[in-house]
């Protein structure tokens, strides 16, 4: 005897004595009880290597989006600026964002497929990004990549190249300028300020809506901000943009595509927001949380053990055998699992608030 026996006829593969099985559900557990689901017991079946990329696969990424749980549930907060492309790095914990989607308090769309790059196309002058930059050569010119871009329809190249401030207005102390960068059919770059940068501007939003319109005859580049604590301001062709006293920001795009976001996507990692921001907002959304793998620790909850490994077990089959019989009976126990987990989890969410009296 092992201490583990129990009376009467033998479990059925799936089914255990859980009065009998106390576990803190580490890795090496929901190898054990992986194994029993699929009915490989050896490392000559299944390796535990593989085994454990199995597990880890459905805990991380099927797993969440199954259940709703708290511990898997969060707020995710995203700043959109007037300099920025729109496209931002979610964080590897962001697994799926949820509605609702706000900008500033206000509701906006969540695409679910790529119809939003359909619906919010680039509509930009050039071909491939020019890449703007403060200069490598000098440092008080703006930089830009090797690229293509299209005036009415024939496309050019550029090579990559440095141009000059010249005859442009002084931006006065602690105050925002803004400068336009566009490119003719002769490969001639020509920088524009905006109207009121002899005043300065106190918002970057408010200097970069002073730049002029794109025109049909030249490519619209993008945009430079800056913004001087020297006394003596910013003055172009002499100040250095790598300068210790000026803070700039490079921006490929025409400024006038901008505006109150609208609508977002998430695509490869990235989220997209579209019209790109115009000035500050703040997006917020809840989001699941994808969970750090279980190495040699436990799950974040350990009351979500057996669920793992059923989950797992389910998924390993299924790729294998999709009409597999032993598929249907786990996941109807999955099913049961799942429901009493659901309801242990609105009585502790019930608990959090007062109930009214009547």
């Amino acid at each position: 005897m092992d201490g583990r026996a129990v009376f009467g006829p033998p479990r059925p593969r799936g089914v255990f004595n859980m009065a009998a099985d106390t576990f803190t559900w580490t890795m090496a557990e929901l190898v054990a009880r992986f194994r029993e689901h699929i009915g490989q017991s050896t490392t000559s079946d299944i390796t535990d290597a593989n085994a454990h990329k199995w597990i880890n696969d459905y805990y991380q990424h099927v797993f969440p989006l199954q259940l709703d749980l708290d511990l898997l549930n969060d707020w995710y907060t995203q700043e959109l600026t007037a300099t920025d492309d729109g496209k931002y790095q979610l964080g590897q914990t962001v697994l799926e964002l949820d509605e609702p989607v706000t900008v500033n308090n206000s509701e906006i769309v969540l695409y679910m497929d790529k119809t939003f790059f359909r619906d919010y196309p680039e509509d930009e002058q050039y071909i491939t990004e020019p890449g703007l930059a403060v200069g490598s050569s000098d440092t008080k010119k703006v930089k830009h990549s090797a690229f293509t871009y299209d005036i009415n329809g024939y496309s050019h190249s550029a090579a990559s190249a440095e141009t000059a401030f010249s005859g442009l207005s002084t931006v006065p102390q602690n105050k925002y300028g803004a400068f336009s960068l566009k490119i003719d059919a002769d490969g001639t770059v020509t920088i524009a300020e905006a109207d009121g940068n002899a005043t300065g501007y106190d918002t970057i939003g408010h200097a970069i809506a002073g730049l002029e319109a794109a025109d049909s005859d030249s490519c619209y580049m993008g945009y430079v901000t800056v913004i001087s604590t020297d006394s003596g301001g910013f003055v172009p062709g002499t100040t250095a943009l790598d300068d210790g006293s000026v803070t700039d920001t490079y921006t490929d795009g025409k400024h006038q595509n901008r505006g109150d976001p609208q609508a977002c996507f998430i695509f490869d990692e990235y989220l997209y927001v579209r019209p790109k921001a115009d000035r500050i907002f703040q997006l917020k959304a809840p989001y699941v949380v994808r969970p750090d793998a279980i190495d040699t620790g436990s799950p974040l909850d350990v009351a979500w053990g057996p669920l793992i490994a059923l989950g797992a077990a389910i998924f390993f089959l299924a790729e294998a055998d999709k009409e597999s019989q032993l598929v249907s009976e786990l996941s109807r126990l999955f099913e049961a699992r799942k429901l009493s987990l659901d309801r242990k989890q609105r009585k502790q969410r019930q608990k959090r608030y007062a109930q009214p009296s009547f």
